[in-house]
């Protein structure tokens, strides 16, 4: 299985248990699995995909780079490539019923790909490891760019959320005004149960889209905030 691994990940290791660690699930192994090795994946994979896009897409403004590097390392698009690669494959999981189960977790496999890219970093340090996830990635990123989501105000929003705290932001009409022709809408938009902003609009996407411009803003001064 460890073969197989090293042939879809497209690298050949020298300390082959780093591989068998970084695959290794807490069903099968309760003190050495995956968990350390995806901690220190994920902060490797926030600086080889800003590094990235600042080199390869500098043409994008601040704000366009934080969103495409947020769907780069979300959970979804890490999902995406752990199938693409066949990883699922590969996991050494307690039992055959745990493995169908692990298997079919979103998360699981996303930490996977986080997990791989911090072995080979412990392997062969970070030019490898950039091989490994640009070459998986870029493909994701050039479709991202090119949809245009990357400066539509609700799918950022959605994007950071996610990144920020592995969920999604819920919306919820809080009044409707006027008559059946010419309504307009109040719409709230949550993050961890609380309200984050609150829009109108003619049309309750309008008003969705204006809620998730003022929730953006938010977050914008957070992120000042922490510089």
């Amino acid at each position: 299985m460890l073969k197989y691994a090293e042939k879809v990940i497209g690298y050949e290791f020298k300390d082959i248990e780093l591989l068998k660690t970084a695959l290794t699930h807490s069903s099968y192994d309760k003190d050495n699995n995956y968990e350390k090795l995806e901690f220190l994946g994920d902060s490797i994979l926030q600086i080889i995909v800003s590094e990235f896009l600042f080199k390869s897409h500098s043409y994008l403004q601040e704000g366009e780079m934080t969103i495409t590097r947020a769907y780069a390392v979300c959970e979804d698009t890490l999902y995406k490539v752990s199938l693409n690669l066949g990883l699922n494959k590969c996991i050494y999981a307690g039992s055959s019923a745990i493995t169908s189960i692990v298997n079919q977790s979103k998360s699981v496999m996303a930490d996977i790909v986080e997990s791989i890219t911090g072995a080979i970093y412990l392997d062969s340090g970070i030019n490898e490891a950039k091989i490994f996830l640009i070459s998986n990635l870029n493909k994701f990123i050039v479709e991202y760019i090119k949809s245009g989501d990357n400066k539509d105000s609700k799918t950022k929003l959605q994007h950071i959320v996610q990144a920020l705290h592995q969920e999604e932001p819920t919306y919820k009409v809080k009044q409707e005004k006027g008559p059946a022709h010419n309504k307009t809408f109040l719409v709230e938009v949550y993050v961890n149960q609380k309200v984050f902003g609150l829009g109108s609009g003619k049309s309750k996407k309008e008003a969705q889209q204006e809620a998730a411009k003022v929730a953006l803003k938010k977050f914008e001064v957070k992120g000042k905030k922490k510089r």
